[in-house]
């Protein structure tokens, strides 16, 4: 009979949890949650910020290609020109947001330098000069010739994160650009 007793015992104890074991255990993954859900973000985040590297380096080989190439007016006495930069272009898109958008392809800009993303992007890109305007007849060492930039705001509060990538002439007048970006609010 002790028997019998003792194992209906150990059998209710193993039939379900108390209530403050489930407690416990809900608390314990609320912690976790709490601890887990920022780490997330910021790398969701961060993974979104990998197309800005590519794209502004790829803006970049265009705007060299385009500066280093031969201009010519129509015709047998056409004068040549060279060391020719495109005026501002962009932002575009117009208003970075949190959903992918379509770089559009309507900036006469970006279509002269032959820069185009088939993806849809986080960001907005353009490109500035100190001047606003296009010019042909650059010469080298000038620290100034473009500023590429990527603006984005990937959780839609208005607050921006900007990367700029500065380009310059060298002594052989050909572009290079800084060795890093310049990033601002990163993350927002």
């Amino acid at each position: 009979m002790k028997k019998l007793a003792r194992s209906l015992r150990c059998r209710k104890k193993l039939t379900g949890f108390t209530l403050i074991e489930l407690m416990i255990v809900v608390a314990i993954i609320g912690v976790l949650a709490s601890l887990a859900l920022p780490a997330f973000r910021t790398v969701l985040f961060r993974s979104r910020t990998a197309e800005v590297s590519a794209n502004l380096s790829a803006m970049f080989k265009n705007a060299a290609t385009y500066y280093s190439a031969e201009r010519a007016d129509k015709g047998q006495n056409a004068s040549v020109s060279t060391y020719c930069t495109v005026s501002d272009a962009g932002p575009l898109p117009p208003n970075p947001q949190r959903q992918k958008q379509r770089l559009p392809d309507s900036d006469p800009q970006f279509r002269a330098l032959g820069f185009s993303i088939a993806d849809y992007v986080y960001y907005a890109y353009g490109l500035a000069t100190e001047t606003g305007t296009g010019t042909c007849g650059n010469g080298a060492n000038d620290l100034t010739v473009y500023t590429l930039y990527a603006n984005g705001d990937l959780d839609s509060d208005t607050t921006t994160s900007t990367f700029e990538l500065a380009v310059g002439s060298d002594n052989n007048n050909e572009l290079y650009h800084a060795r890093g970006m310049s990033i601002t609010q990163e993350l927002e």
